[in-house]
């Protein structure tokens, strides 16, 4: 395959493989998210001073301080504050990472925003034209994206997966084109879509290390525990979902910890599916569901949390774009912290997951936490999220980027 042949795809639209839910999702319209974007009315940032405010040091919260916002960054520096805001002693937390969703829109990232979820790892990409433009806007949640994931010629991926007839690998192919043609078009990192029947252990292992020696990261789809465990062998470095087809073996465990692995389980999607909406079910698993139990979901990620992995929030919410099922974007991923906790996290833990330790996983030096010289991607809350982790919900301003986002998610909101 030659390089000239993959750059003239230019608009590739992705479904999902069991286990992700944007199968059948209407393709996007760049000229909508273009015209989205010119509309909108984004209020000047100014430098503002934040005081009275008790910050979450990824610890603990602290006693009341002020907090500088000069453009999109924290500042020590309080010369020309511009405007003052008193927290009145509210509490003040980083914005919060999705680390797997499937953002297309305007809308959608508008609503991420609304709910002070201000970074989103895009699993999938319908055009990175679409993606660039999504990607960076000020006042909205920061998105990361991949677009063509590894997978195999046959089965059930490559059939739900419109893509290119020279992208599936065939046993034995080198997969390095694709790799190349992944981060040559702009991916902040790459992905591998595993299943029974491919991509092979050898070539998922010639990936990582290719990847890796370009300096790029690498996350993989692994639904179930056979394409889990050979993720691990592999040494992905985030494991994308958890097996609901089984018990993962204590060795997969010990492998995840002693390689420096990190997963993504997304709670929600199983529990909608599980206990919510069955649609959701039917699109996950088909007929190839005698086996699969939300009480796996809940064994393995608990084994996760005990064997001190770590553990990224991220939900595969699609918004309103899926034909028949609604999966909200932002207070899903809210929900996530809470399935976190009734698994067995604490409170501090579950927003760890959501802050700090995606933004270390995902090599983001520039967020994650509250101090001058980081992003100022922030939510002010009114209750105390370490006493209870639905206070996370009770949002009172977001800032995005140093600018304050006007819509804030009431707490009463149901996405």
């Amino acid at each position: 395959m030659h390089f000239r042949q993959l750059i003239s795809v230019s608009f590739l639209i992705f479904k999902a493989s069991n286990a992700c839910l944007h199968d059948h999702v209407p393709a996007p319209q760049l000229r909508d998210v273009q015209e989205a974007l010119r509309k909108r009315d984004v209020p000047a940032s100014v430098k503002t001073a934040i005081q009275n405010v008790r910050v979450f040091d990824g610890y603990t919260i602290g006693e009341p301080q002020t907090v500088i916002i000069d453009g999109e960054y924290i500042t020590d520096c309080d010369d020309n504050v511009v405007k003052t805001i008193d927290a009145g002693n509210r509490i003040l937390i980083p914005g919060l990472i999705d680390a797997h969703a499937h953002v297309q829109s305007v809308e959608g990232l508008e609503n991420m925003t609304a709910y002070g979820v201000t970074t989103i790892f895009n699993m999938a990409c319908p055009s990175y034209e679409l993606c660039d433009t999504l990607k960076s806007n000020p006042g909205l949640a920061t998105l990361f994206a991949t677009m063509l994931p590894a997978l195999a010629p046959s089965g059930g991926n490559a059939a739900l997966n419109q893509a290119p007839a020279w992208l599936p690998l065939s046993p034995g192919e080198d997969p390095k084109f694709v790799v190349d043609y992944s981060f040559g078009n702009g991916s902040d990192y790459f992905k591998i879509v595993g299943a029974a029947d491919g991509p092979t252990q050898d070539q998922q292992n010639t990936i990582v290390e290719y990847a890796h020696s370009l300096g790029h990261f690498v996350v993989q789809h692994a639904p179930s525990v056979a394409p889990y465990t050979r993720a691990v062998s592999a040494r992905t470095d985030v494991l994308q979902h958890i097996p609901d087809d089984g018990l993962l073996p204590p060795n997969i465990f010990q492998s995840i910890k002693e390689f420096g692995l990190a997963t993504t389980p997304t709670v929600e999607i199983f529990r909608r599916a599980y206990t919510i909406q069955p649609e959701i079910l039917q699109v996950l698993r088909g007929n190839n569901s005698a086996n699969a139990s939300y009480e796996h979901v809940i064994t393995n990620v608990k084994q996760l949390h005990a064997s001190g992995i770590p553990i990224l929030t991220g939900t595969d919410s699609v918004g309103s774009t899926f034909p028949i099922i609604y999966f909200p974007f932002g207070v899903s991923l809210h929900q996530e912290m809470a399935n976190l906790v009734d698994f067995g996290m604490t409170p501090l833990e579950a927003l760890r997951a959501a802050t700090i330790v995606p933004a270390t996983v995902h090599r983001l030096k520039d967020r994650g936490a509250i101090k001058p010289g980081l992003r100022a991607d922030l939510i002010l809350l009114n209750s105390n999220p370490l006493e209870n982790i639905t206070n996370t919900r009770d949002i009172a301003r977001v800032w995005a980027g140093g600018i304050e986002y006007p819509n804030v998610a009431p707490k009463s909101a149901t996405g």
